[in-house]
């Protein structure tokens, strides 16, 4: 590996001994991409592990805040949801879509908050929720909707949250059927990634994936 990339793992080694998991996160997607395109796929595996974790740390982060299933009601501007709200989780609903999701999460993410964001395709008094990916491959899956005591409102009960993004997640990785062993099978886990980014076990599948290029 370059010198580079060794730096950058340095960093981000240090980044999560110093509990900046944010720092960590991006500096292990930059080795990442580093380490793809030189095909070095034994460090690429290595970097996944400090990548999943300071993933889940943010996740923990996330959901210890606010919860927000459900803004149909929520008329006011994104980024003073943020204000109020600096570590939460947020399940968006009609009338807002996929754009406000990016949005949402690019403005948390230059602000350094700890915000985990998932988009629901209907309005949320549907007795059924579908959630549905809004960056990276088309991935969809739905759900019985919340306990209405946790609808529309700001909680702090992050269960039905993790659940939907542990189900939207398993859709990722259901949605791939290249086999191990082909460079096509680490494009298309890596890109599952930006569908749900703390998925424990999209990371073991891309893990598992990027040691069948290596013959093991």
């Amino acid at each position: 590996m370059t010198t580079t990339t060794d730096e950058l793992m340095r960093s981000a080694s240090e980044s999560l001994a110093r509990m900046d998991y944010l720092t960590c996160e991006r500096l292990c997607l930059e080795a990442l991409a580093a380490s793809r395109q030189a095909q070095a796929w034994p460090e690429y595996a290595r970097i996944l592990l400090p990548l999943q974790e300071s993933r889940r740390q943010r996740r923990m982060i996330a959901a210890d805040g606010a919860v927000r299933l459900g803004t149909t009601e929520l008329m006011s501007k994104p980024a003073g949801w943020l204000d109020e709200h600096p570590a939460c989780c947020i399940v968006l609903t009609r009338p807002h879509d996929e754009s406000t999701a990016r949005l949402l999460l690019e403005t948390a993410r230059d602000r350094g908050q700890y915000v985990e964001v998932m988009w629901a395709d209907n309005p949320s008094d549907a007795p059924t929720w579908s959630l549905r990916s809004f960056a990276g491959p088309a991935v969809r899956c739905q759900l019985p909707e919340p306990p209405c005591p946790l609808q529309e409102k700001w909680t702090r009960d992050a269960q039905w949250f993790l659940l939907a993004n542990e189900k939207l997640g398993d859709a990722a990785i259901e949605s791939v059927t290249a086999p191990a062993g082909r460079v096509e099978r680490v494009a298309l886990l890596e890109a599952c990634l930006d569908v749900i980014t703390d998925h424990e076990k999209l990371h073991q599948r891309l893990w598992d994936a990027a040691k069948a290029m290596t013959g093991e």
